[in-house]
């Protein structure tokens, strides 16, 4: 009997410590802001003033790159000290950058000109410039083959570019009928997911489009059913799920990738342009800017909104079948949209325009 009431009681500990670690929040802490000064931009009255687009993380120098797009400039920001390090000037419209480890390349995607081009992540030398397209915006890197993925474009026609970074040579294209917006691999190496939102403004349908890497052929086309303005994605590859966020009205989708088929579709803050799965937490991370009057009527502003009208980062749990709960909404900073997260860092970046007062900034939440 006293072996039995022990074995009891080391079974109701373990269900006590099993109870304890997966119901305590890791909601991410801000841990500091890493000031951007003088990125003003040229036109305050957008709703974005000095906009800030995407960026890529090296963790060889342990530097941000980041695209400042109406600065037209690359932000080169030192993680280990906190502060910029330095910015690149006289880039056309810089939109998306990728980090190729291996090469010590940064490539940065510039949509006035159309141009990729590429810099030395230790000196910040320019190495290459390459006329991708129209409008060129989103870039990934595939390290298994060592190829870029550049997307460009517009409305009325679209692709993503393939290039071989060794000698970057174009070795396919993928064509699509509007812009795609962000794109994601499979690590398998056989599909690619890409946004097809269709512009900025569009009140249609959007769409997923799904496509063979080895074949460039569409196997797949997933619309998005009274959901428009689909332009960030993430990719959870273990579960195989794919994650969206659209604007018109404001709502998390997601995807299972093995069925091509949404299983969850819930409210999330205005105006998100970057998500990000979070799998040592089991959590998406959506960055939304907030309300923008300029594109949005008062009714249509989403309930998960901050209510002090800064931008918002909402954190969703993902439940054994794929289920979202909205945990929380952290308020940041006005049309604060898009950041990084880094998952080797447990940190997510967020970048913050300018605003009144307040110069651009980098805010870093810490999410171990």
């Amino acid at each position: 009997m006293k072996h039995l009431y022990l074995c009891f009681g080391l079974l109701l500990a373990g269900c006590a410590h099993w109870s304890q670690t997966t119901s305590t929040s890791e909601e991410p802490r801000q841990s500091r802001n890493m000031v951007m000064a003088d990125l003003r931009g040229t036109r305050p009255n957008i709703g974005v003033p000095g906009r800030i687009d995407h960026a890529a993380y090296d963790p060889a120098t342990q530097r941000l790159f980041i695209a400042a797009l109406e600065n037209n400039s690359l932000e080169v920001i030192d993680l280990e000290r906190g502060k910029r390090f330095r910015s690149i000037p006289g880039l056309s419209h810089p939109q998306g950058a990728a980090v190729l480890p291996e090469l010590g390349q940064v490539a940065v995607a510039c949509g006035g000109d159309g141009a990729l081009r590429i810099f030395d992540t230790r000196t910040l030398a320019e190495k290459l410039s390459i006329i991708v397209g129209r409008s060129a915006d989103n870039v990934r890197y595939a390290a298994g083959n060592g190829h870029v993925f550049v997307s460009y474009g517009n409305t009325n026609e679209g692709a993503i570019a393939v290039f071989d970074a060794r000698t970057w040579n174009k070795v396919r294209e993928f064509n699509f009928p509007s812009r795609p917006e962000s794109f994601r691999l499979d690590p398998a190496g056989q599909r690619l997911f890409a946004n097809l939102p269709k512009g900025v403004r569009a009140a249609q349908d959007g769409a997923v489009a799904i496509m063979d890497l080895a074949t460039t052929k569409q196997v797949a086309l997933i619309p998005l059913k009274g959901r428009a303005r689909n332009f960030p994605m993430t990719f959870d590859a273990e579960h195989q799920r794919l994650f969206i966020a659209t604007r018109l009205p404001a709502r998390l989708i997601e995807i299972d990738t093995r069925a091509n088929e949404i299983i969850a579709d819930v409210p999330c803050t205005d105006d998100s342009d970057d998500l990000f799965y979070d799998a040592r937490h089991n959590q998406v991370l959506v960055i939304g800017g907030g309300y923008r009057p300029e594109l949005q009527t008062p009714e249509s502003a989403s309930p998960c909104n901050p209510k002090d009208g800064n931008g918002g980062l909402d954190i969703f749990a993902v439940g054994l079948r794929g289920e979202l709960t909205r945990k929380n909404t952290l308020s940041t900073a006005p049309h604060a949209r898009t950041g990084l997260f880094v998952p080797e860092r447990d940190a997510l970046y967020i970048f913050a325009s300018f605003h009144g007062d307040q110069e651009a900034e980098v805010l870093e939440y810490l999410t171990r």
